[in-house]
């Protein structure tokens, strides 16, 4: 009986351990496994590839076993979403069958034109530069331009596949003390198929008049215009015909690489909302009397809705491995929607805009960076006015994939 108790005492300690670490004795086990021959040089490159064997195995052993192993592989980045032999809770196997499926269906590209980064994380730093453009032409010709004051932001942000989180800070309040009268934001979501925006812009004054008909004999010049505000919002959703071998991604979102000049043609829809209002009444009397009907209006208010189709062409351009150049024209055409707030009164008037797009990227390994210009440009026009204004940004950004 003593001799089976101290046979005992030596065997059970070992299977605490074991019980205690099962991960090492899985490896020890897969480590010690013999493996054939062909594995010493398996790819003929002169290397000894069984430890890579051994670890593939180690990680395919944990894949099927470890219910922690998604959470940790996630917080690494190194996450494979299309991995099936990874254990996930049941709500989460849901989510990631539904992100492959929709993956499969609206993201699939030619991998000869097309590829992914290999990366899921994204650290950007970012200069978000916007002014807004406004043109009134009156009766004979008399034409009113007036800009705003270019707004700069200086802000970060952080991405994980497409979520993404970050901070903008206006330069010229933090640095300058000036108040804020610029406000934006935006939603994107591009995959191969389809995109889709949502914006918003409001700005509360900080503008400069250019030129006011004749005013000067008709020169350019430099007189503040705080009685104005805009407010701008919509949103457009659109098709790549051409969407195998054309990524938009590629070119605005740093999420794919092109590898080839591809072009596609695009259509969809946009519905927008335009709020201006003018006042000119505080202009000295010497500005006021160029204007064509200036003793019963100095306000000029245009309030509309825009529903139009668009249609236009995208192309990237790769231009060597590193650099890739994209243009993109959508003009769009409907009807506009006047509200009995506008300057003529509640109507419906032919709409005819334009949205246009153009970058310039690097992207080296896992760095990248690229120079972003964008223009919405919108045209009210009917007997007594032909009104534009178009909000206009340049953007920088510079950032790497992890």
């Amino acid at each position: 009986m003593r001799t089976l108790l101290f046979a005992m005492l030596l065997i059970f300690p070992n299977l605490a351990l074991w019980a205690a670490d099962n991960d090492s004795i899985a490896i020890d086990t897969v480590a010690t496994r013999p493996l054939p021959d062909y594995f010493i040089d398996a790819d003929h490159d002169g290397i000894d590839d069984r430890q890579n064997e051994i670890d593939k195995r180690i990680a395919d052993s944990l894949r099927r076993t470890d219910k922690d192993y998604w959470k940790k592989m996630l917080l690494k980045g190194k996450l494979d979403l299309k991995d099936e032999t990874i254990v996930y809770p049941k709500f989460v196997k849901f989510c990631v069958d539904v992100y492959n499926w929709a993956d499969r269906t609206f993201n699939t590209y030619d991998p000869d034109y097309v590829v992914g980064t290999g990366k899921r994380w994204k650290l950007m730093a970012k200069s978000d530069n916007w002014i807004d453009n406004y043109d009134l032409h009156f009766p004979k010709s008399t034409p009113v331009r007036i800009m705003s004051n270019v707004c700069y932001n200086l802000g970060a942000s952080i991405a994980y596949m497409a979520v993404s989180a970050g901070y903008m800070f206006d330069v010229d309040n933090v640095f300058g003390g000036k108040p804020i009268t610029h406000k934006k934001w935006d939603f994107n979501f591009s995959c191969a198929l389809i995109c889709a925006d949502i914006y918003y812009a409001r700005n509360t004054g900080s503008t400069q008049i250019r030129r006011f008909g004749d005013y000067k004999n008709g020169k350019w010049i430099n007189h503040p215009l705080n009685d104005m505000q805009l407010e701008s919002y919509g949103a457009d959703i659109y098709y790549f015909f051409n969407n195998k071998k054309y990524s938009q991604g590629a070119a605005y979102n740093f999420s794919k690489i092109q590898k080839r000049s591809a072009g596609s043609l695009i259509a969809g829809v946009t519905i927008s909302s335009q709020d201006v209002s003018l006042d000119f009444s505080n202009l000295p009397n010497s500005m006021i009397a160029v204007l064509p009907d200036f003793s019963t209006n100095l306000k000029y208010r245009f309030r509309y809705y825009d529903y139009c189709f668009l249609i236009g062409y995208g192309f990237n351009c790769v231009m060597g491995k590193h650099w890739l150049f994209n243009i993109t024209a959508l003009p769009s055409l409907g009807f506009k929607h006047c509200t009995d707030e506008s300057e003529e009164g509640e109507n419906n008037i032919f709409s005819t805009n334009i949205k246009a797009k153009m970058s310039f990227i690097y992207n080296h390994k896992q760095l990248f960076a690229g120079m972003l210009s964008k223009m919405d440009l919108h045209w009210y026009s009917s007997r007594r006015y032909n009104f534009f204004n178009s909000i206009e940004y340049l953007n920088f950004v510079a950032g790497f994939r992890f």
